[in-house]
């Protein structure tokens, strides 16, 4: 290791003949009563897996909504023009509907629905910076309101609502909103129509609709309903061999550890064998406590080449702390000949320890897999390792989570996975995030978020706060401040993925620093770990927003990136330490010897490029 220098075959017709078939014949549909109807979420899984089945990879992503609309069922064409979004009124309106000008011509199939319900094209516009908005209206009687999907391509900003009374008198009062994701406002100018923190607000609409009721909507639903152009095949299918093994925490590191694993649905069940490692020993399954994992069927019918598989999930508890376990997992204790990991739970009191931590890895998993090798060569002692968001590239996209493991080589399995949610994990699949189909995370979060999208844990004398910086950070703030007021650790690190100072010339996130920066400063964090803008940056000491001269004034922040997606580089008087176009990953070593922590960043071709070192 190289030492510091510087210190801080069918036919389209064929295609459309069997997904036909398969609507009529071979994916009956169960009866419904009126009050269980078909969701959306249920109509749009038929159709996909119809068309999954329907023809080779390249024939099926082919084809276009007008020739995919016709496969839908009766019943599935009205979860899709109805079911999408939902509420009652109580009493009569004009249900006013503004719809991205750019479906264009494509509307008449893409948004379906609009002519099936008999709404009307006014002559009212409005805008959201660059974008513009179609106004469309239908009237409502007291009762219930049903809409339906964005588009059957998922192309275009979602739609948002207004809702005026029919007799000028009454009062406008909204119940029973679903999903639960909606919120009602006041439609003006100025005023934000998606629930999305990030998106900006409306700049024009009509004078007449000003001091309607909104109807707020997520801008990343858009794609819920998307058939077209969206199916994969997984370069790594599940077989009957576990693999994907990786360790995460979901409960305290001093004393449990979850493993998860996945098969192919020919593996119904698992298990976990594990045993306190001695240095002589082999591992024997014979002698390990045995532990039943929780099997469930992860089912994404765009991987048409492997579209169901199963995820094993056990946590392994009452262990030891500061003990390291060998293990191995398999569909019974009788399969299991090999160990498939290592791990070493956190210890009782402080200890010296070190851990990994990268951004986005999201690209090149094949080069990013040898950075994560290079990790493991040169600190294998990590106790975890800490990666700040855009895990993958297409969050929703299961062939892209297949790639990332790959490429991780079992790195996973032999140290605890901490991940962050970036804003590629929130590529919705199915209207979820598949992030949270795949790891068992903490939940001790606030309870104002998702649970697994912002958690903590304390690791020998240090705290680890993770948030989800995709959610409003308000949401997070008061759990953030009573986190860290909470904990008398010597050392506290905050992890996120949108930065606090960017290291990219046309990006910058006000929001998470007017709320979450002075919490920084006055629970005295150190660290701050991010990723998001794909250039390396280490801030001075920062303190009121302005450089200082001592850690113990100020907190560092850092950016970093781990795969191949690079971006430029701006000048910032915050940076310490700046450079583009270099993958790398950072080993902190906590020392208990003296109170010190040694930051190093490294490149692929082993050269630390990067050092600070902080002494309490």
């Amino acid at each position: 290791m190289k030492k510091c220098n510087d210190v801080f075959g069918h036919s389209r017709a064929l295609i459309l003949a069997t997904a036909l078939l398969f609507a009529v014949v071979l994916v009956p549909q169960p009866e419904t009563a009126a009050h269980d109807a078909m969701s959306t979420h249920d109509a749009v899984a038929n159709i996909r897996e119809r068309i999954a089945r329907s023809g080779a990879l390249d024939q099926v992503n082919a084809l276009t909504v007008e020739e995919i609309l016709p496969m839908a069922t009766d019943e599935e064409r009205d979860a899709l023009g109805t079911r999408h979004v939902r509420f009652e009124v109580n009493v009569p309106v004009h249900v006013y509907l503004f719809v991205d000008q750019r479906f264009g011509d494509a509307l008449a199939h893409d948004v379906f629905w609009l002519d099936d319900q008999g709404f009307v094209k006014t002559d009212m516009h409005a805008a959201r910076g660059s974008e513009r908005f179609d106004v469309y209206t239908r009237d409502y009687a007291v009762g219930p309101v049903g809409l339906g999907v964005n588009s059957l391509s998922g192309d275009n900003r979602h739609y948002f609502v207004a809702l005026a009374p029919v007799n000028a008198d009454d009062v406008v009062a909204i119940s029973g909103l679903y999903p639960g994701y909606l919120k009602v406002g006041t439609l003006d100018v100025g005023v934000n129509v998606f629930t999305s923190h990030d998106m900006g607000p409306v700049t024009a609409v009509p004078e007449a609709l000003k001091g309607a009721t909104l109807v707020r909507v997520d801008s990343g639903r858009h794609r819920d309903a998307r058939l077209t152009n969206v199916y994969t095949e997984t370069p790594y299918p599940a077989t009957t061999i576990p693999d994907q093994i990786t360790l995460t925490w979901s409960d305290n590191p001093q004393t449990t550890q979850t493993v998860q694993w996945r098969t192919n649905v020919d593996v119904k069940t698992g298990v976990v064998a594990y045993m306190e490692e001695t240095e002589n020993d082999l591992f024997d399954v014979a002698g390990a406590a045995i532990v039943e994992a929780v099997t469930r069927e992860l089912y994404t019918p765009r991987v048409i080449n492997d579209d169901r598989i199963h995820r094993h999930t056990a946590m392994l508890t009452g262990l030891t702390p500061g003990t390291r376990y060998v293990y191995g997992v398999g569909a019974d204790a009788e399969s299991i000949s090999v160990a498939s990991g290592v791990f070493t739970t956190a210890p009782a009191t402080a200890q010296p320890f070190t851990f990994v931590y990268m951004g986005d890895p999201q690209n090149g998993f094949e080069q990013w897999g040898k950075l994560v090798r290079q990790a493991e060569r040169d600190r294998p002692e990590a106790a975890f390792c800490l990666i700040a968001g855009d895990l993958v590239n297409r969050g929703a996209d299961r062939d892209d989570w297949d790639d990332f493991f790959h490429n991780a080589s079992g790195y996973f399995a032999r140290r605890t996975l901490t991940p962050v949610l970036g804003n590629h994990e929130y590529q919705l699949f199915d209207g979820t995030l598949l992030y949270n189909d795949i790891f068992t995370l903490l939940t001790n979060g606030p309870n104002t978020i998702p649970p697994q999208h912002a958690y903590s844990f304390e690791y020998s004398n240090a705290l680890f706060v993770v948030l989800d910086s995709n959610q409003g950070p308000a949401d997070q703030t008061a759990w953030l401040d009573k986190t860290l007021a909470g904990s008398d650790a010597t050392w506290k690190f905050v992890s996120f993925h949108h930065p606090i100072y960017s290291s990219s010339p046309r990006r910058d996130n006000p929001i998470h620093r007017k709320e979450w920066m002075p919490l920084f400063e006055k629970h005295q964090v150190d660290m701050v770990l991010q990723g998001h803008d794909h250039a390396y940056l280490r801030t001075w000491p920062m303190k009121d927003n302005k450089p200082v001269n001592s850690t113990d004034e100020g907190v560092i922040y850092v950016v970093s990136v781990s795969g191949t997606k690079m971006y430029d580089l701006g000048a910032f008087d915050y940076a310490a330490t700046a450079f583009a176009d270099t993958a790398t990953y950072q080993a902190i070593d906590i020392e208990i010897d003296g109170n010190r922590l040694v930051y190093r960043a490294y490149d692929i071709n082993e050269n630390c490029v990067d050092e600070v070192i902080i002494e309490k």
